[in-house]
């Protein structure tokens, strides 16, 4: 059998597919609830209040504590360009310009 049979292969009984889209979910979760932070839209702490209270947990893309790093916020302009949220795109590369000067091309 391929392992992209849908039987459970691993210990959260999810199949490979299924894990797959749960990772992608996860993901998306992270970028956008880390666009929200970078453009103050919500503050860290209101993100993780809000989700809290809706039983959820808060995921991010990068370290809140640290910041994201220069690669951190180019993979967030990848993600946004295949989703074609080409305004989110631009708002990310304003940070980058701002904040990481000596990477300008």
């Amino acid at each position: 059998m391929s392992n992209w049979e849908n039987e459970p292969n691993n210990n959260s009984g999810l199949t490979e597919i299924e894990q797959m889209q749960l990772d992608a979910i996860i993901m998306e979760t992270a970028f956008k609830n880390s666009y929200l932070v970078l453009t103050n839209q919500i503050t860290f702490d209101e993100l993780i209040s809000t989700k809290f209270d809706i039983g959820h947990e808060a995921v991010m893309a990068y370290d809140p504590e640290e910041g994201p790093t220069y690669e951190q916020l180019d993979n967030m302009i990848h993600h946004f360009i295949d989703h074609e949220e080409y305004e989110k795109c631009a708002k990310i590369q304003k940070i980058i310009d701002e904040t990481f000067p000596q990477n300008k091309e």
